[in-house]
């Protein structure tokens, strides 16, 4: 028999809200109630414990829901001690047609205890749940309205179902939230709710004095996430230091199959260097009414781009946990760096015919900080000559160095402009250096040039001659070119003029002076539009 009232208890125990060890407890303290039977005759057993002992035990029994109740007091002790035990009505208790609920109180010697509502006596009618639809079972975020439905009805002793009106169902959502609804005459109800989680839903009844409680079989719903889709849009061509607008549109699929805009969304756009970077975030536009997003990003550097949405629900709002995660973006892209130039000046001026024209310079560009630096190897540089300083024509191109420098070599061809060109290209954005008149001449050279006599006698004549050259085509003399003859005492460093004389048809010039003080001569030709200066050989003369 107490196997089997122990079973009975296992099914019908309702445990108290607070229960601790004895030795914690400087009052009684209410382990359990069980309700030893089902129906209207049962016993009560109330298990509890306190540091000092329990004198004595008594249940209140009341209509559930009501206020007037009944005192029973015929507990004995059937287990353990006063201080730790179970106590069990000596009788049994009859109870009438309906619920009853069971508050206990407890007596030790320093104070009474009640525990109300802590065991339910059934003896109402049982009921049943019809007709339960709950719906629908398939939600996004966008369709959260929810309806449900049920019929209650009692079971009679005879078997017949009736109607329960004025009763209140409640659905228990699967976010935990409560919907009611109360039965009309037929036992029906009917109501809304709104399902904003995956989970089962159940409608049930509570119970009251007169009714059992019942529930209904759980209903799943699940929470569709919507699809989303995202574009991406920036310039073809990326400068660094430059602002340039990323825009796209964020979409989503409704239930229904068609694409349309989402609104009010944060993007998370994201910038990943192309050697050792980390993708990191730029920036977090929101789309619009329409589902747009436009932002303005700083280029900096080699790398990739992307723009996502729903990547982080976690720290975002609770909507976005409906959308799928979607996102647009770029593979690594290259940018262009503005060039300058600086240090480019041709020489030599004018150049010979038959000589080399020399350009050198650096190459710089602008970083994203606006300052400028020598450009690594990343473009060429080209050379460029016009006649006329309108139409030009490519004389070298060649990559500039590791540093930015370049050195050009040319053969000169005619009087014209020389200019330096960066065109553009994969890393650079095109820069022209200020254009450099040359004036293109025939070089000259002065040979044999000789004063004479050595030494000579104060007094006496002394000669200046040499043979003047031009280099045209082929070297030939220069007859009737202007020569000038500069003297420099000795001891001292300024050259003074002498005289001009002029060259014969043979190339030749002669000139004579008297010897006055020792010292050294020297003879040049000055050049014209057409010739270089020549060289200015020099000879030294000791006067006695």
């Amino acid at each position: 028999m107490r196997r089997l009232l122990a079973l009975v208890a296992i099914l019908t125990t309702v445990l108290s809200l607070a229960a601790v060890p004895a030795a914690a407890a400087a009052y009684p303290v209410l382990r359990s109630v069980t309700v030893l039977s089902p129906g209207a005759t049962t016993r009560l057993e109330v298990s509890a414990t306190s540091e000092t002992d329990i004198s004595k035990v008594r249940v209140l029994v009341h209509p559930v829901g009501g206020d007037s109740s009944t005192a029973v007091d015929d507990f004995e002790l059937v287990e353990g001690t006063a201080k730790d035990g179970v106590w069990r009505t000596k009788s049994a208790l009859t109870v009438g047609e309906g619920r009853w609920g069971v508050d206990v109180e407890l007596t030790n010697a320093d104070r009474t205890l009640v525990y109300n509502d802590r065991a339910v006596i059934e003896n109402g009618a049982d009921t049943v749940l019809t007709e339960v639809e709950i719906g629908p079972t398939t939600i996004d975020v966008e369709n959260t309205r929810g309806t449900f439905k049920g019929r209650l009805l009692s079971k009679a002793s005879d078997g017949s179902l009736q109607p329960v009106a004025n009763a209140t169902l409640r659905l228990t959502r699967p976010d935990g939230e409560i919907a009611t609804a109360v039965t009309g005459a037929d036992g029906r109800a009917a109501g809304t709710t709104e399902f904003t989680k995956t989970g089962d839903a159940v409608l049930a009844f509570s119970g009251d004095a007169a009714y059992r409680p019942v529930k209904s079989a759980a209903t799943r719903i699940t929470k569709q996430r919507l699809k989303t889709r995202l574009s991406f849009s920036m310039p073809d061509r990326l400068i660094v230091g430059d602002k340039v607008t990323v825009s796209g549109r964020l979409e989503r699929l409704s239930r229904d199959g068609v694409w349309g805009p989402l609104a009010g969304k944060e993007l998370d756009l994201q910038f990943d260097l192309a050697t050792g970077g980390d993708w990191h975030t730029i920036a977090t536009p929101t789309t619009d009414a329409n589902g747009n997003y436009s932002v303005q990003v700083t280029i900096t550097a080699d790398g990739a781009w992307t723009i996502d949405f729903a990547n982080d629900p976690a720290n975002l709002p609770d909507d976005y946990y409906g959308y799928e995660l979607s996102y647009a973006g770029t593979n690594v892209r290259m940018v262009a760096y503005r060039t300058s130039m600086t240090g480019f000046n041709p020489a030599p001026e004018p150049v010979a015919l038959d000589r080399k024209l020399t350009g050198s310079g650096t190459i710089l560009r602008k970083m994203a900080d606006g300052t400028w630096t020598p450009a690594p190897a990343i473009g060429t540089v080209v050379l460029q000559f016009s006649p006329d300083g309108k139409s030009w024509t490519n004389k070298a191109t060649q990559v500039f160095d590791g540093d930015g420098s370049f050195h050009f070599e040319v053969p000169p061809v005619r009087d014209g402009y020389w200019r330096a060109v960066v065109p553009a290209g994969g890393y650079t954005e095109p820069y022209t250096s200020w254009a450099d008149y040359i004036d293109v001449k025939y070089r000259t050279y002065m040979t044999s040039f000789n004063a004479s006599p050595e030494p000579v006698s104060k007094g006496k004549t002394i000669t200046v001659k040499g043979l003047l050259y031009r280099y045209r085509p082929a070297s030939s003399v220069a007859p009737g070119a202007k020569i000038s003859v500069y003297f420099k005492a000795a001891g001292t460093s300024t050259w003074k003029w002498m005289a001009d004389t002029k060259t014969g048809s043979d190339g030749w010039f002669r000139k004579t002076f008297t010897a006055s003080k020792d010292g050294t001569w020297m003879a040049k030709y000055p050049g014209s539009s057409t010739y270089l200066a020549s060289n200015a050989p020099t000879d030294y003369v000791d006067v006695r």
